[in-house]
């Protein structure tokens, strides 16, 4: 008798033949900026049947029927007419401090109009319910190389083009039962998609992308000893030598105490020590030459 999962609980549960068991979303590190298992966002890219977005930038880089006008104009808001939540903007405004006593646009030569991108886990997640159906969609009318903000006057707003855009769902159907099942719809993602964009260890973005969640899943702050202040000291992940409490090593990218692009790119599994239940003494063992 063979036994498959059939309800949404046995499916998240299943492990694909030659998975690891890291590949369950039970193990998430629950953010999607992106995970370290695999990148949620991806999904959002094809949300609109006939569209494909970018979503730092709103922007539609490939448009088929009945929206191939659309190619390389951006996305400034939805409306699901279903509910009363109104028109939602998918850019906002960017202002602060720059000097004391001035408060105004943050512009600058690469964004010209201080335009900040919603994370579409939250900008977009509100028209799940909306799968199947149809929304609006404000585009810029005409192609736009340069990010624009969403216009606050109506008769700015007259002038974008508004589209009807059908919803797709997020999860493939049951061709049993017609159900939502655990499997990400194939019109979405493509295979290999959910894992393009993830943070690894061995990489740039290891130090220099805007992964704030870092600090949750891969502390940069280890061998830390707690004094009797309250106070703690502690050493660099990436520090070549780290004697425990010995200070932490401040990474400015040209510091020979720390590990280099080259040598993290040439040997970073030989370099990066990884700390065990408090120690890394076992590893450094594990590491030396016996020959």
């Amino acid at each position: 008798m063979k036994i498959s999962p059939s309800n949404l609980a046995a499916q998240l549960s299943y492990r694909g033949r030659g998975n690891p068991w890291n590949t369950k979303p039970v193990t998430a590190i629950s953010n999607c900026f992106p995970g370290l298992e695999f990148d949620f966002r991806v999904i959002w890219r094809r949300m609109f049947e006939g569209l494909t977005l970018i979503e730092c930038h709103n922007l539609v880089v490939e448009a088929g029927h009945p929206h191939a006008g659309l190619k390389h104009h951006r996305l400034l808001a939805i409306e699901d007419p279903a509910t009363s939540a109104g028109r939602l903007p998918l850019v906002v405004p960017t202002t602060g401090v720059q000097m004391p006593g001035y408060e105004g646009n943050l512009g600058s030569p690469n964004n010209k109009n201080g335009v900040s991108f919603m994370e579409w886990a939250n900008s977009l997640a509100r028209i799940h319910e909306a799968r199947s159906r149809t929304i609006f969609g404000y585009f810029t009318a005409e192609k736009s190389p340069e990010e624009v903000l969403m216009p606050e006057d109506e008769a700015d707003v007259a002038k974008l083009i508004k589209v009807e855009l059908t919803v797709r769902p997020i999860f493939e159907t049951s061709p049993v039962d017609g159900k939502p099942m655990a499997l990400i719809s194939q019109q979405l993602v493509e295979p290999g998609e959910l894992t393009q964009g993830l943070c690894s260890p061995w990489q740039n973005d290891y130090r220099e992308c805007a992964c704030y969640y870092w600090a949750a899943s891969r502390p940069d702050y280890v061998n830390v000893v707690e004094g009797a202040d309250g106070t703690s000291v502690g050493d660099n992940w990436m520090a070549i030598e780290r004697p425990r409490g010995g200070g932490y090593v401040l990474d400015d990218r040209k510091d020979g105490a720390v590990w280099s692009y080259d040598q993290l790119f040439q040997n970073w599994q030989g370099f990066l020590k990884f700390v065990v239940g408090g120690s890394e003494e076992q590893d450094r063992l594990d590491r030396e030459d016996r020959s």
